[in-house]
């Protein structure tokens, strides 16, 4: 009896140990269902994965046509303004840069060097980049975004002004020349001619240089555009501009990389030289720049990066152009005379001469 007590008090505890054995083993088989079903584990990381993780920083591209130290103002004034909305390098993120070293044919390799970085959105800088972007970056996902870019519309970037594309947006570098021409009358008393170096095999100078004519005929100025096939035809061809008022040196990728070539053909011809950039002055290279700061169409780019990042659509947006503040003058008084002229009277409070 005492017996038969003894193993009825022990049963229930027996029974509640298989049922405790039952349940682990339940717990195990789920376990291995889950690990069995790499499947569905592949699905959810990808989906997972596409969200922003906090604390895991933002990567953005940056591809250029090739290292130049104008290009490279525009990319710092990027990085500057997207710092200031809150988007810092090193904290919250990091850019992956590659450029095509001037060479179209490397411009797909530099893309696929850019997107092994995931990024979030990429920076083309230059026209040529931008055209090719499209068709280098196959992933709709990822949104575009141009700077230095002369006319996004000609150049099949964008539908028109007022709207980006599906995939791209950005900032133009387009300069009012009503109002550079204005500021070279009034620099050049007395000027009635002016010329100018363009590669017609480049969309932005075609562009630029179809409305340097518009505008030439508005201010009653003759206008001579010569073409530029090569580098090495740089110092010829600028011969051809002797004796105008004056020679204006456009945004040209050609044109800038023989700028020295330009400007040491200009001085030995006594003719001024009005860059659209700010930098070949500061060189000994131009006379005087009446142009958009390279940094405040970086800024510009960087202003619709913001918006896109934070999820509005390149197409509702209309594509930055430089504003008034955007625009510096500058002076030189030693290339002045360095080709025999004055800087007239009218400048003389004018707080923009560099030496």
């Amino acid at each position: 009896m005492k017996g038969s007590t003894s193993t009825a008090r022990r049963q229930p505890v027996a029974q509640r140990a298989i049922l405790a054995a039952i349940a682990g083993i339940a717990g195990i088989a789920a376990l291995a269902s889950l690990v069995a079903a790499p499947a569905a584990l592949a699905a959810l990381a990808a989906a997972t994965s596409t969200l922003a993780q906090p604390g895991t920083p933002t990567t953005i591209g940056i591809a250029n046509l090739g290292p130049h130290p104008s290009l490279a103002m525009t990319i710092q004034g990027f990085k500057d303004e997207m710092a200031h909305e809150g988007y810092v390098e090193g904290r919250n993120v990091n850019y992956a840069y590659s450029d095509a070293n001037f060479t179209q044919a490397l411009m797909p390799q530099m893309f696929s060097q850019i997107l092994t970085k995931n990024p979030a959105l990429i920076l083309t800088v230059t026209t040529s980049v931008s055209q090719v972007a499209r068709s280098a970056v196959s992933n709709p996902a990822i949104p575009l975004v141009f700077t230095e870019v002369t006319d996004p519309v000609a150049a099949g970037l964008t539908p028109d002004w007022q709207h980006g594309s599906d995939r791209f947006n950005g900032s133009s570098d387009l300069q009012d020349f009503d109002a550079v021409l204005a500021f070279a009358k009034k620099l050049l008393p007395g000027v009635k001619s002016f010329g100018t170096l363009y590669n017609p095999g480049e969309a932005n100078d075609v562009v630029t240089t179809h409305a340097l004519a518009a505008a030439a005929k508005r201010a009653g100025l003759e206008f001579k555009p010569v073409s530029v096939d090569s580098v090495n035809d740089i110092t010829q061809r600028a011969q051809m501009l002797s004796g105008v008022g004056f020679v204006y040196i456009t945004g040209s990728n050609l044109v800038q990389s023989a700028i020295p070539a330009v400007a040491a053909s200009m001085q030995r011809m006594k003719v001024p030289v009005i860059s659209s950039e700010t930098e070949a002055i500061k060189k000994g290279m131009a006379t005087a720049s009446y142009a958009v700061s390279l940094q405040s169409v970086g800024a510009n780019a960087a202003r619709v990066a913001v918006r896109v990042l934070k999820g509005e659509k390149t197409s509702a947006m209309p594509v930055m152009l430089p504003g008034r503040s955007d625009y510096v003058t500058q002076i030189s008084r030693s290339q002045f005379a360095k080709i025999g002229l004055t800087v007239p009277r009218s400048f003389e409070d004018c707080k923009c001469f560099i030496d």
